[in-house]
């Protein structure tokens, strides 16, 4: 079953570019792990300094091994001094996925 993980990280604002290099690095080493299907980091647009990181993986082993790797162990260790408070963690486990299809262009007439 596909594991999906959730984070909101809370930087601190004079910590702005080494956080984005670390989450950068973390995306990149994840991505080239076993099991891991995607990886993104982005920005908040609510929030200054703040991060949602998703990734999904194969199934719940691929992510427990992610969290005792390296690039995992590593995000540890270099994310100390970086955060304006502990990040928040939502882990979903997916029994299904569907991919809706664009049915094609909006004719702008029935738009109203």
């Amino acid at each position: 079953m596909t594991v999906v993980a959730v984070a909101r990280v809370h930087g601190i604002a004079v910590a702005h570019a080494d956080l984005v290099e670390l989450l950068r690095r973390t995306a990149a080493a994840a991505r080239a792990e076993p099991g891991c299907r995607s990886y993104e980091v982005a920005e908040a647009l609510d929030a200054a300094d703040e991060f949602v990181v998703v990734h999904a993986w194969d199934d719940e082993a691929a992510l427990e091994a992610h969290y005792r790797g390296p690039a995992h162990q590593a995000y540890q260790h270099d994310v100390f001094g970086l955060l304006a408070r502990p990040s928040e963690l939502v882990i979903h486990q997916v029994s299904s996925t569907e991919r809706p299809v664009d049915p094609g262009p909006m004719d702008p007439r029935q738009a109203d």
